[in-house]
Formats: C-alpha cells, sequence, structure tokens
C-alpha cells in the first residue's frame, strides 16, 4: 500500500509544483536574481522546492506521529483548506488578468505579497530557500492537502509518513525546476515577440488558477469526478509543460549561418 500511495504523492507533488503561488514566487526570485547571478537563476525553481522540501517533511512526521488523533479530523481540515485555496486561486486569477490588462509582464501571487520586503525584493538566488520554507506552512492547496490525507491513512508511522513526503517533495521538485528553467529562458530571451510571450505565460497561469479553483469548487459542491486526482494531476501537469514546450520553440534562437564556400 505505501508503494501505491507514494506513486500517487509522487504525481501530487508534481501538481503542487505547478501550483500558481508556486510559479508567481519562481518568477519573482528568477527575474530579481538573473542580473548579479544569471547562472544560479536557472535553479531557483531547486532551491524554491528544497526549502518547500524542509517543512513538507517536517509535516508529514508530525503526521505520522499523531496520524490517529488527525484522522479523525482529516475531513473538517480537508474542507476547510479546500475554501481556502479556492479563494486564493481566485484572487490569483483576478490579480493576474489585471496584470494582463495593464500590460504587466510578471505573474501575481497571493502568498509573495505577504513575506518580508527583503525576501520579496532580494537579489540573491539563495533567498528562493527561504521563501520555500515559508511557503511550505499550512494547507491550503488541495495536492498538499491529499498529500497529508496519505500520510494520516498510510498506517505506516512516521517513516511511512516521511516516505510518502518525500516522494510529494520530488516531484515538487521536478516542476518547480523546470519553472524556472522556463523563467530564465524568457528573461534571458531579448527579441521583439517577448511580450506576447509574457502575455501567454501570465494568462497560462491565470487558466491554471481559475481551472484549479472551479475543479475544487465543484467537488466541495458534492460533485465526483469520473477521473481519480492522479488523472487530474496528470493532467494540470501535462498542460503546463505545454506551455513549457510553447516557450522553449518560441525562444529558440536561430542558428548562425555558415560563411559561404570560397572557390
Amino acid at each position: 500500500m505505501i508503494v501505491a500511495s507514494a506513486f500517487t504523492v509522487f504525481a501530487l507533488g508534481l501538481r503542487h509544483g505547478a501550483d500558481p503561488d508556486h510559479l508567481a514566487a519562481i518568477d519573482n526570485v528568477t527575474r530579481s536574481a538573473y542580473p548579479r547571478t544569471p547562472l544560479l537563476s536557472r535553479f531557483v525553481g531547486t532551491m524554491f522546492a528544497g526549502g518547500h522540501t524542509v517543512m513538507v517533511l517536517a509535516i508529514s512526521a508530525l503526521v505520522g506521529l499523531l496520524g490517529a488523533r488527525f484522522a479523525a479530523h482529516s475531513t473538517a481540515i480537508e474542507a476547510a483548506g479546500t475554501c481556502i485555496s479556492i479563494v486564493v486561486l481566485i484572487a490569483i486569477a483576478v490579480a493576474n488578468l489585471r496584470q494582463l490588462r495593464a500590460g504587466g509582464d510578471r505573474i501575481v501571487g497571493a502568498k509573495l505579497r505577504l513575506l518580508p520586503r527583503a525576501l520579496r525584493e532580494g537579489t540573491n538566488a539563495l533567498l528562493a530557500i527561504p521563501i520555500g520554507l515559508l511557503f511550505g506552512f499550512g494547507f491550503e492547496t488541495s495536492s498538499q492537502i491529499a498529500t497529508y490525507a496519505v500520510a494520516f491513512g498510510s498506517g505506516a508511522g512516521v517513516y511511512g509518513a516521511i516516505l510518502v513526503g518525500a516522494m510529494f517533495s520530488i516531484g515538487m521538485i521536478c516542476t518547480d525546476t523546470l519553472d524556472s528553467l522556463l523563467v530564465h529562458r524568457l528573461i534571458s530571451f531579448r527579441a521583439r515577440s517577448l511580450p506576447a510571450l509574457m502575455r501567454v505565460w501570465i494568462g497560462s497561469v491565470t487558466g491554471l488558477a481559475l481551472a484549479v479553483a472551479g475543479y475544487e469548487a465543484a467537488q466541495l459542491a458534492g460533485w465526483h469526478s469520473p477521473v481519480g486526482d492522479l488523472a487530474v494531476s496528470a493532467a494540470l501537469v501535462m498542460a503546463l509543460v505545454l506551455v513549457f514546450a510553447y516557450v522553449f520553440v518560441r525562444t529558440r534562437r536561430p542558428a548562425t549561418e555558415a560563411p559561404a564556400a570560397t572557390t
């Protein structure tokens, strides 16, 4: 059971890495760090997810230790967390729609505004680690709640819960790393098509936030999805990967022409 659960939470981790608040934070730190450390800023997503992992593992261990007590209230915790998640996602979508209308070039997040100014405006790529750590507090994303619910019911104690948390974190690291590589590619790309690409990126995050909020609201209202969380997570991550692929293709630099042959 624990092996099957670990695979499921790996997919949930991939989905969590695509959370709009993650995308906004990684976008912000990558842009701020790029002028100072262009190479290291490629891996802001990896460092952000690393800091986040510390909290995920700590909470997972606590869940494994006190799982029997938490299990009795898991339904209430999931419902409350889902409600908060829906509100946050809608707020993110509205803020980014305003960005699109105003011609902005950055993703707007909800948690990002709550960070201390030194973290929000710092130019050191390593700041992604404490930011990720702070983002690890809370139960306001459905994927994170579902992971802790798996840890509740794994029945494998602290070590089993930590394994569940670790698999979730590995999935999250994969998606967050891809995100910072994408943002790095965008900001290092200089062409007239860049504003249009930024609109595609911001629009994609807005659409993702609305899609997840709608799905969670429908479930909260009693709708039962014909597919499981694993398939939903895969669909969301695949949509993000398609956006990555589109941006990658559009930002390819043309190969330099070979010199003409001389006779």
